[in-house]
């Protein structure tokens, strides 16, 4: 573990000191700047686009969330799109924040979404990253820039999940956050950290096909898991984590039923395993996933967008289904969207 931690921290180091990684660029923002990794066929590199493609992530089951997730799907994508992977500020490569979370980070991809180059966007968004994309449809200088929305697993707004959710751990950061900042800052997490990573990346591997290894950007996902192991990177998750009740609160208060954009929907079954390893709340669990899919299935369509249920039992579908994600994407780019009337809501 010793051995790995110093790989690591000297992997860190390293990227500090170095340029970022190609199609890298960073957006300027008041207090700092958004990291953006624009990835496109050559043939669109000098000619506008109607249609561009926005990744943003939300946390694993690590509380991990940054562009590194999208390694392996942004490439597969770039073979036919404009891709835009970003990573929220105290992650990946953007500027530091002292206030991290989902709600500010809409606020910056506002910000900085008019300075990227395409007409509109299809905004792809991983777990908690939904509370962002949501926040972003409900904002009018934005809304008509997005030609729809893609949620991959999406926080569910129901009463039971965000019983769920504003639980363990989220509750314990809550009560323990101003205590546990200047522990973090001396390291004490520093190898519980690398362990995470280094489970994460085993995990990732058996996850992604045989045949789109060689696809998958191995090097910038390791550029990006070393990004988060510095120790005012550990407080950010832990201040974000401490946030995850406003950013729901936020998140619910918005309009699910009036959305002014065609809300696609991918639910895959990685609640399973938590179901069948849990010796307690195995109800509330089964609640929490029939809530999601029912949720998702009339969100989808209400807003005029599609619902695909995947049989999957893993959260990281970016890796593991890479391939039937395109396919839907570029059913999505392609398709016309037009203004939704009052029945259609």
């Amino acid at each position: 573990m010793k051995l790995m931690l110093c790989c690591l921290l000297l992997c860190s180091c390293a990227l500090q000191a170095s340029s970022l990684p190609n199609g890298s660029g960073l957006y300027p923002l008041p207090d700092g700047a958004l990291h953006i990794r624009q990835l496109e066929p050559a043939r669109l590199k000098t000619q506008p686009v109607d249609v561009a493609v926005l990744l943003i992530a939300g946390p694993n089951e690590h509380f991990f969330a940054d562009s590194g997730f999208f390694a392996l799907l942004q490439p597969v994508l770039a073979q036919q799109h404009r891709t835009y992977a970003v990573d929220r500020q105290s992650s990946g490569f953007s500027s530091d924040t002292t206030t991290p979370s989902y709600r500010k980070f809409a606020s910056d991809l506002a910000q900085v979404l008019p300075q990227l180059q395409a007409k509109k966007f299809l905004l792809v968004s991983f777990a908690s990253g939904s509370i962002t994309a949501r926040l972003l449809a409900d904002d009018p200088a934005i809304a008509p820039r997005l030609h729809g929305l893609l949620l991959l697993d999406p926080d569910v707004p129901t009463p039971a999940a965000l019983e769920l959710y504003n639980g363990a751990p989220a509750d314990w950061y809550r009560a323990h956050l101003q205590e546990l900042l200047p522990e973090l800052a001396k390291g004490v997490w520093n190898d519980r950290t690398a362990q995470k990573i280094s489970a994460e990346l085993q995990q990732i591997r058996q996850l992604v096909p045989s045949a789109q290894q060689t696809l998958t950007d191995w090097d910038y996902l390791q550029q990006l898991q070393a990004s988060r192991l510095p120790v005012n990177r550990q407080q950010a998750r832990a201040i974000e984590i401490a946030e995850y009740q406003a950013d729901l609160a936020a998140y619910t208060q918005t309009l699910w039923q009036q959305s002014a954009v065609p809300v696609s929907v991918v639910d895959s079954d990685f609640e399973a395993p938590l179901i069948a390893e849990a010796k307690e709340d195995k109800a509330r669990l089964a609640r929490w996933r029939q809530d999601g899919l029912e949720f998702a299935a009339t969100l989808a369509k209400n807003s005029g967008g599609r619902f695909v249920a995947l049989p999957a039992q893993n959260h990281l579908l970016m890796f593991s289904h890479s391939a039937e994600l395109a396919q839907l994407i570029d059913e999505l780019v392609a398709a016309q969207t037009k203004p939704l009337d009052s029945a259609s809501r």
